[in-house]
């Protein structure tokens, strides 16, 4: 709104710089009233500059806007309003920031809560550097990260946030892809020995699978060599 309100060139409304004219002003002749055309035309911008005003605000603060006649009482009672709250909501931003964990999130979610803090803290005039930015990240990551993060920390620039996520994404379809595939192989391999496999393999097999071969007897003191 800052942007934009400026290049529309109606920011001396929001300032109280373009002052209401006179309702009314004296006819001609100078014998009664007639309604004032610049004020009319005033008006119009001004509930125009007012309403876009109002459309930007979040449900939060809009109550405290209700009431409001004109575009500059309404800017100034958010002004009065938010100033006293800046420096607590400015700490509150750095402690969630610092605090930044992804628990059982997704890695998709867990970003998009980085970026949300890293926006609000340079719309309140805090921003946080790129690098810092990444530090908060890799501090936050599930342990699963740690080697991609290792890499990742001796680039010589941080990475921008879309660069990043897509990093973070492909590493965690490889390594869930890698332990699917260990799985799969796991399931997969026999449980019973070959009549080419020496017994001394399938004892090491039978150890991969636990105690399957106490319980199921799948090595006994029976067993000989061929």
């Amino acid at each position: 709104m800052m942007l934009y309100l400026p290049s529309q060139g109606v920011f001396s409304f929001i300032d109280g710089s373009n002052t209401c004219p006179y309702p009314h002003v004296l006819a001609a002749d100078g014998t009664f009233l007639q309604v004032n055309q610049l004020f009319l035309h005033w008006k119009q911008h001004d509930q125009l500059n007012l309403s876009a005003l109002l459309s930007s605000l979040f449900m939060e603060v809009l109550h405290l806007v209700i009431g409001c006649q004109t575009s500059c009482s309404a800017w100034r009672t958010l002004e009065q309003a938010l100033a006293s709250t800046s420096n607590s909501r400015i700490m509150q931003l750095h402690g969630s920031l610092q605090d930044l964990r992804q628990v059982d999130e997704l890695v998709t979610q867990f970003m998009q809560k980085a970026k949300a803090l890293f926006d609000e803290l340079a719309v309140v005039g805090q921003p946080v550097s790129l690098e810092d930015f990444n530090l908060y990240v890799f501090r936050g990551l599930q342990g699963e990260f740690k080697e991609l993060v290792t890499s990742l920390v001796t680039k010589a620039e941080p990475l921008p946030y879309a660069d990043l996520h897509s990093h973070l994404l492909t590493h965690k379809f490889i390594h869930k892809s890698s332990h699917l595939s260990m799985g799969s192989a796991a399931i997969n391999a026999p449980l019973l020995p070959t009549p080419n496999t020496p017994p001394s393999a399938f004892v090491s097999q039978c150890h991969t699978f636990g105690n399957f071969g106490r319980n199921r007897g799948c090595f006994h003191r029976g067993w000989r060599h061929n």
